[in-house]
């Protein structure tokens, strides 16, 4: 059964002839995985509406899950999308509901290597010269949580330090629970160095992420 409409497919094509070059998704699944089907169906049907989709599909348990750092809870769906130059974008948890959109636009910045950050915020993220992990808890009816996922990948792609992860907060409970999660979109920097809440402004988060570096 299809995940996207033909209404859906014909606007999600359109969008996506934005796409210059190749991005690679690499999707990891696991055999216990909720949603693991349905997000293999979802990139297959992406994949067949633009040649710059290229879909890898893995099991949690290989080489290239331990390359991306994709088993790191145990559990599928993993879904990385990288170029050249980009590795640190990744999903864990199927990129439904709101996360669609940000899903979507991943893939154009991925491909086009352009994103929306101004040249102060770059200036800012080009300081950075260690490691830095984002996580961000979401929810799939969360309107606030897209806009904090893309400007978590918006570092990670200018930025090759930064690794960004959108967490499914029901989908990853555990992980979300070990965060002590109330309330989306959740930001944490290097675990529990830094916390914060909300849809901040890309100045002020990059602000967050300095500060939790300090």
């Amino acid at each position: 059964m299809a995940i996207l409409s033909n209404d859906d497919k014909q606007e999600v094509e359109n969008l996506l002839t934005e796409m210059e070059a190749d991005v690679t998704v690499s999707l990891f699944t696991s055999d216990d995985c909720q949603f693991c089907d349905e997000t293999v169906e979802l990139n297959e049907e992406l994949a067949a509406l633009n040649d710059h989709v290229d879909l890898e599909v893995h099991d949690l348990e290989s080489d290239a899950a331990e390359e991306f750092d994709a088993a790191k809870y145990g559990v599928g769906p993993v879904t990385v999308l990288s170029s050249e130059g980009v590795s640190g974008v990744k999903y864990f948890g199927i990129p439904s509901g709101m996360e669609f959109s940000s899903y979507l636009q991943d893939l154009i910045a991925v491909s086009t290597g352009q994103t929306e950050l101004d040249e102060g915020v770059l200036d800012e993220l080009a300081d950075i010269d260690e490691d830095v992990e984002i996580k961000v808890f979401v929810t799939p009816t969360c309107p606030h949580c897209p806009g904090a996922v893309q400007t978590a990948h918006s570092f990670a792609m200018e930025n090759e330090n930064v690794q960004a992860e959108m967490i499914e907060a029901q989908q990853f409970m555990d992980v979300a629970q070990e965060y002590g999660v109330r309330g989306v979109p959740q930001i944490n920097v290097n675990g529990t160095d830094g916390q914060f809440t909300g849809n901040l402004p890309p100045h002020q988060f990059v602000d967050e992420v300095k500060k939790a570096l300090q």
